[in-house]
């Protein structure tokens, strides 16, 4: 009988998910319970750890593969836009909050 073979995954997937999954519910289940949304950036910190964790322990099992060129390429224009869109929240607020 063959063994299935297990999926792996490329570096930075987990430490994504981690703050995607766990850290920001968590920063605004927070921010809400304590009526400060200054709490949403502790979520990150939060899931920010656990992401790597796992990260980690799949690495040990040889589970983590390189990311490729494909990958990181994505990686870098996602970044840009999440940028140029906080840019623009933050320019925003100040035209309408002053």
């Amino acid at each position: 009988m063959d063994k299935k073979e297990k999926k792996k995954y490329p570096s930075g997937y987990f430490i994504l998910w981690g703050m995607l999954v766990f850290g920001i519910p968590m920063g605004i289940a927070m921010s809400l319970a304590l009526d400060n949304m200054a709490f949403i950036g502790t979520g990150i910190g939060i899931g920010l750890p656990i992401g790597v964790a796992i990260e980690q322990n799949l690495k040990k099992e040889g589970r983590i593969i390189p990311a490729s060129d494909e990958v990181k390429n994505k990686r870098k224009w996602i970044l840009y836009a999440l940028v140029g869109l906080t840019v623009l929240a933050v320019i925003l607020t100040l035209l309408f909050v002053l």
